[in-house]
């Protein structure tokens, strides 16, 4: 009986022994194997936001930071830290950086609201654009527009989009850091980003004819041209009754936006119709005041 509850010495002794031949050899092995950290990766780490947003194509701020000591990763892909972040990481890797950081803002290409367009059935699910889209492609006739929702401004993490009344989204540039978490977002894809200098897009994604377009919306691009035929650098084309800037030609002249009739192109209060529609409401109302 004492055998078993007392085991001999000797079999207590090997376990031991056996114990401490393993420690040690596992404390050798990880002195042998150990891999050293290039401390460049936590100072990196350190100099980016700590947003992990995901905009620079890599999971998270320590992912990129790795990237660019191991694999000498482009260091201007972090539109959230900016010009600033890069200067920072280019002395931490001891290279010059000509490449300037161009600001990105967040634009959307709808102005197509509840107020002047229509809906083919009633949604009565979840208040989410990915829900909704994913019921007959959405409650909305027109196939392109904004479902209004939200999930663009749920979704940003810097509180840069937000609602207006009639359910499009509004992005307040000071806040809007282009980190394209609303871009991923949106099942429309009717959000993209712009230099923050050009401060001029078209409102509207629809690629559907002027007779099918009026039928889900009043104020869509009608196709016309007027802005592709005006545009002094070429920078726009209409395909498939839609306008389209190509920014590295534009130089936010606002021609197109001038010449537009229907003022989908931003800034709107730029288009000469619209002004001229406006210019009646305001005598009128300076004839009520005198």
């Amino acid at each position: 009986m004492l055998d078993v509850i007392f085991p001999s010495a000797a079999a207590v002794l090997a376990l031991v022994g056996i114990g401490v031949f393993f420690g040690l050899l596992l404390s050798a092995a990880n002195i042998k194997l150990k891999v050293e950290k290039d401390p460049r990766i936590e100072l990196i780490k350190e100099a980016l936001p700590g947003a992990n947003c995901g905009a620079c194509g890599l999971p998270g701020c320590s992912g990129y930071a790795a990237k660019i000591v191991q694999d000498n990763y482009k260091i201007t892909l972090c539109p959230v830290g900016g010009s600033e972040c890069v200067s920072v990481i280019a002395s931490i890797m001891g290279i010059e950086t000509s490449e300037a950081m161009v600001s990105l803002k967040a634009r959307i290409h709808c102005c197509g609201g509840n107020d002047v367009s229509y809906d083919h059935f009633l949604y009565s699910g979840p208040k989410s654009c990915q829900a909704a889209v994913s019921v007959l492609g959405g409650p909305k006739v027109c196939s392109y527009g904004c479902l209004g929702f939200g999930d663009c401004s749920i979704v940003c993490q810097f509180g840069a989009i937000n609602m207006n009344s009639s359910g499009i989204p509004v992005v307040d540039e000071k806040k809007c850091t282009g980190c394209k978490s609303c871009v991923f977002e949106c099942p429309r894809e009717i959000i993209s980003l712009v230099p923050a200098a050009l401060d001029v897009w078209v409102m509207c994604k629809n690629r559907d004819k002027l007779s099918v377009m009026k039928k889900g919306c009043l104020t869509g691009c009608t196709g016309c041209k007027l802005c592709e035929k005006n545009c002094p650098e070429a920078a726009v084309t209409v395909t498939s009754f839609c306008a389209d800037i190509d920014y590295a030609k534009c130089t936010a002249c606002m021609k197109c936006a001038e010449v537009c009739t229907v003022a989908v192109v931003h800034p709107a209060e730029k288009s000469t119709k619209r002004q001229k529609s406006d210019k009646p409401e305001q005598e009128n109302t300076e004839s009520v005041q005198t």
